[in-house]
């Protein structure tokens, strides 16, 4: 018997609520936008009324009834004070987001809670700024207190990526600078208790990003869809759609996120928990990361695009770029596309386990395309990886797919060209495993029937720990690949540079060909 849905509208003018009649079947979904609506300059939140209910008792029936109970949606308008409607409600309440833009505090659903976006529907983080008045050459305003307590590390010679609040302008971020006398067109800089703008804000929409999460609970079974999560002041290594409690807290479990736009958020976009499906998300122009995750199950992400992150300059060494997932066990990440982002495209580190990476296109990534570190098996297979790593490509570290320290790795049938390096692996002292205290090796690895097209680089494996069992012993193997433009000495092995014949009398690539 299908579900019924009685449908809640909070009429905030009329401080009541309707309930419609029950529906046989849930309305159909419709999907999210894909640009942003002009933003409004309200900020009002009205407290919505609590959903009045009546509990009856009755005699019981002779027989049971086998009607499922009705499903409660709860329709929100912009202003609506979405957050307290949800505390207020029962788990497995739907809640449907008409147009606009909601600004929005911290949402933390309960189990089964369903969170869908009308078409235009906004979730927003910020609130205005409208008081900027001239200040010498700048505009000022000492109205809004921000948090000065930072987190996380910044690319050299800048210190104020870890600062959680940005001002936008337009929906554009500005630049956060370090001091104010480095202020330019296009940034901006606070002490804390003092926000100073260069650029002149007349008639211009500016906002600060004041709310740390848009979504954040360990609840199960959430579901999030078609909406665009914008502007919240997440904290660095942490999620604006975070399915975990703060802090490396309880996880959720069989969150599905789709179909939804998470941009402009200061740390990352998405941080997953257990079992989280993320699935046709466009995760871009975040301040550090699109993707995060740490120590959780079974996650998927599926015909994504994750694009143009890490626009806060964050060290792109320490944790930047399109994503990174640690102590991960059954991640797979399949035909989706990773591209422009400041770091490396996709990222395993520390402990992963039973990590697949599918019929991905990763391309314009400055770091390594696909990255798979101090980990363990994974299947690298059947992705097109091209223009990656050239922002840090001295030894082989600009691999358009990397896998470093790592021990059994499959890499095979992916078409890798025009990358700094080619397919690379890397051999170091990186501490003991925290599973096994053994140390992290590169052991196993098996490259085949990959296509590499190599403008400039190498492919091959090395080492700096004067350890050549990595070459002898450990059963790492190049076999059956094609490689075009592979001229001079493209290729590492046994600590040289060698030749494509130096390569194959090595033997490597002895079915391999060289076109």
């Amino acid at each position: 018997m299908p579900l019924r849905l009685c449908r809640l509208h909070i009429m905030m003018a009329a401080a009541a609520v309707v309930l419609a009649a029950c529906s046989p079947e849930v309305t159909a979904e419709t999907p999210g936008p894909s640009t942003l609506p002009p933003a409004t300059s309200s900020t009002s939140a009205t407290t919505a009324p609590t959903p009045t209910t009546t509990t009856t008792t009755t005699t019981a029936p002779t027989t049971e009834s086998t009607e499922p109970p009705p499903i409660i949606e709860i329709v929100v308008s912009p202003g609506d004070d979405i957050a307290q409607l949800v505390e207020q409600s029962d788990p497995g309440t739907h809640f449907s987001l008409l147009p606009g833009i909601h600004r929005s505090r911290q949402i933390r659903p309960k189990d089964g809670m369903v969170f869908a976006g009308e078409p235009g529907a906004v979730l927003n983080g910020a609130i205005p700024v409208d008081d900027l008045s001239a200040d010498g050459d700048h505009w000022s305003t000492t109205s809004i207190a921000i948090d000065q307590d930072g987190h996380g590390s910044c690319q050299d010679d800048y210190e104020a990526c870890v600062y959680r609040n940005d001002l936008f302008m337009d929906d554009a971020m500005l630049w956060r600078v370090d001091d104010r006398s480095d202020l330019s067109a296009g940034t901006w800089w606070s002490d804390g208790t003092t926000i100073v703008v260069f650029d002149d804000p007349t008639v211009r929409n500016v906002e600060i990003g004041i709310s740390e999460y848009a979504f954040v609970s360990d609840a199960d079974n959430v579901t999030i869809r078609d909406l665009t999560v914008e502007k919240y002041a997440v904290r660095a290594q942490e999620g604006a759609i975070q399915s975990q409690l703060p802090g490396g807290g309880d996880f959720g479990s069989n969150w599905l996120i789709e179909d939804v736009e998470v941009r402009l958020n200061h740390g990352a976009g998405i941080r997953t928990g257990m079992a989280t499906t993320i699935r046709r998300a466009s995760v871009h122009h975040n301040g550090q990361l699109g993707l995060a995750g740490s120590r959780g199950e079974d996650i998927l992400v599926e015909q994504c695009d994750i694009a143009n992150n890490n626009i806060r300059g964050f060290s792109r060494g320490w944790e930047a770029g399109g994503t990174k997932f640690t102590r991960t066990v059954g991640l797979t990440i399949r035909e989706t596309t990773v591209h422009n982002n400041l770091g490396p495209g996709l990222w395993t580190d520390i402990d992963a386990y039973a990590t697949t990476y599918l019929n991905n296109t990763v391309y314009d990534n400055t770091g390594p395309g696909i990255f798979h570190e101090i980990s363990y098996d994974a299947l690298i297979s059947g992705n097109t990886v091209t223009n990656n790593g050239f922002a840090h490509s001295t030894w082989l570290w600009g691999g358009g797919i990397l896998v470093a320290a790592s021990a059994d790795v499959e890499v095979s049938d992916n078409v890798v060209s025009g990358n700094a390096d080619g397919i690379t692996a890397i051999q170091q002292d990186r501490g003991k495993d925290r599973d096994s205290g053994g140390p992290y090796s590169l052991s196993n690895l098996w490259v085949h029937h990959n296509t590499i097209t190599m403008n400039t680089g190498q492919t091959g494996l090395v080492e700096d720990m004067d350890d050549r069992s990595v070459f002898t012993d450990r059963n790492n193997r190049f076999e059956d690949n094609t490689y075009l433009k592979a001229s001079g000495k493209a290729f590492a092995w046994n600590k040289q540079d060698m030749t494509w014949s130096q390569w194959v009398a090595a033997g490597q690539d002895v079915n391999g060909t060289r076109e």
